[in-house]
């Protein structure tokens, strides 16, 4: 059964709505971006998205988020108060890393940045919607990461009611984590402690999300 369904998962990496491999990474974001949406399954204070199958909620606390897929662990932080305040700033692209490209949709912006790690595996950080996704994985799957990221961060809707209330208690504003989302991280500091604590993850019996496949 095991491998029929990772058959049925290559099958649809190939002939889905995002050709993962085939694309460069400007391709990727935008048809992530382009998508059909599916509906949200986590609802949290002030906003919700969608999680797919393969990502499994380590920890939550507040908007912080720690899931596991396979073997690479995901850091997602949702800055309410960027959002509320319609805070904008430009990305600079960078030339001394893997990748760094600024994403620009309409009214939404963010920016895709890549770099090596000192044990050869690749740092991926990606900040779009006002949230923001860092994962450490090997080269072969930094793509169908990426993609994992942006099924988050582009079905994220935020509560414009629900918001306006928890600012105007201050019940936001005091419970946020000072972090800056439009900054780039440094690869051997905060990411790579969630690391440690958490290690390595595998949970074999965590099917594959047909969902996110077909986006």
């Amino acid at each position: 059964m095991k491998k029929i369904l990772i058959v049925f998962f290559l099958l649809f990496m190939v002939t889905g709505c995002t050709k993962i491999e085939e694309k460069n990474y400007d391709d990727l974001i935008m048809g992530m971006i382009n998508c059909q949406q599916v509906v949200a399954n986590e609802h949290r204070a002030g906003y919700t998205y969608y999680r797919p199958k393969g990502l499994r909620i380590l920890d939550n606390t507040g908007t912080n988020e720690i899931f596991a897929q396979d073997n690479n662990v995901y850091y997602l932080y949702v800055d309410l108060v960027s959002y509320y305040n319609k805070v904008v700033v430009d990305y600079v692209e960078k030339k001394d890393v893997v990748y760094s490209k600024k994403i620009s949709n309409g009214d939404y912006f963010g920016y895709l940045e890549i770099k090596n790690t000192t044990n050869n595996q690749y740092f991926i950080e990606i900040m779009y919607n006002y949230a923001k996704i860092e994962v450490i994985v090997p080269k072969e799957v930094v793509k169908h990461s990426v993609a994992y990221a942006m099924s988050i961060l582009t079905s994220i809707k935020y509560q414009d009611t629900v918001l306006k209330s928890l600012m105007e208690e201050s019940s936001l504003k005091a419970s946020e984590v000072e972090y800056n989302i439009f900054e780039t991280a440094d690869t051997e500091s905060g990411y790579l402690q969630i690391i440690e604590e958490y290690g390595q993850y595998q949970d074999e019996n965590e099917n594959v999300d047909p969902d996110f496949i077909k986006r």
